[in-house]
Formats: structure tokens, sequence, C-alpha cells
């Protein structure tokens, strides 16, 4: 199974490099991120007839995420945690292969620049919530999938001058440990 993730940065602003990913790679399963459009004008049609069944949790001009896929996904949700802006940030499902169930699911964490800021308080908020979160699940599911936009820095080597994020919230120390 081939499941890929992608921070496409508007999803109809890509559409052609999308679809021509696809034809060329033909993931199982596409997780997009940053997909910066509400649900009814997502282009499920020009997925669907690659074969792909859209799930999206959009959100107008910002945010939004999205699985395409060629695999049933049941018990889609979209309040993995309790998000006190209401920004459109996970999506959940689960899969079944080889008579296993898999829960994949799709993040896009808030940017949280600048930092000193409500943005970057709000990262550390929802990045907790969310550990929270998948430390809960973990107690009854053992097989999970976390893929999709982290907006971290993990470490120096990750980035090609990490002495330019010093004061970015990518890369400040409390968010790489919130991520470790």
């Amino acid at each position: 199974m081939k499941i890929a993730s992608w921070n496409v940065n508007s999803v109809r602003a890509r559409i052609v490099n999308i679809l021509e990913y696809i034809k060329l790679s033909k993931p199982d399963i596409l997780l997009l991120q940053e997909i910066k459009t509400e649900n009814q004008n997502f282009p499920s049609n020009e997925f669907k007839k690659l074969g792909y069944e859209s799930y999206v949790f959009g959100q107008k001009s910002y945010n939004g995420v999205a699985f395409l896929t060629k695999i049933k996904i049941d018990n889609i949700k979209l309040d993995f945690i309790k998000d006190d802006l209401k920004q459109s940030r996970i999506i959940c499902g689960d899969i079944k292969l080889n008579k296993k169930k898999i829960k994949i699911i799709n993040i896009y964490v808030p940017n949280g620049n600048p930092i000193n800021t409500d943005k970057y308080k709000y990262k550390i908020e929802w990045l907790k919530k969310f550990l929270k979160c998948v430390k809960k699940t973990l107690i009854n599911e053992k097989n999970i999938i976390i893929s999709g936009d982290f907006n971290i820095i993990p470490s120096e080597i990750d980035v090609y001058d990490h002495s330019k994020y010093m004061n970015d919230a990518l890369f400040k120390i409390e968010i790489r440990k919130i991520f470790r």
C-alpha cells in the first residue's frame, strides 16, 4: 500500500500538479493539507475521474485537510481534538489492511508565528491537545499512522541553515520537545 502526504497550499491552485502526481505515483491514499477551500468547492469530481474518493474537512481561504483514496475509509472524524478556534486541521479515518484496522490521522499543525503572540500560544496548546488525544487513542488502538504538515523543524539537520530559524515557532525548543 502506498500512502503519500502533501501540503498543497491550495488544492484548486495546484489541481494540475496534484492530478499529474496521482497519475504518475498512483498512491492508494493521498493525504492533503492546507487545501484552502470549503468542502463544496473542493474538486472531488476531478479526483473521482481518476478513481479516488474524497473526504474533506475544508475551510474558506485557510487550512483544511483531506483524504483522496482508492481504499474505503470508515469512521471519518473531524473532531479528534477540540480546537478552540474551530480550524480545519485534522481528519481521521479507519482502513482495513490484512484484516487489521489502521487509524489514519492527517494533520496540519498551526504555524505559530510570530512567537510571543496568541498564534504561538495556540500552536503549543493545539500540540498538547493533539498529543493527549493520541496517547488516549493508543490505549485501545495500536495501529495508527499520523501524517501531514507538522510545521516543526525537528533538528538542525532538517533545514538548510538552522540559525535562520532560532526565533521561529517551527524551531523553538519547546515545540520540538512536544513533537518528540
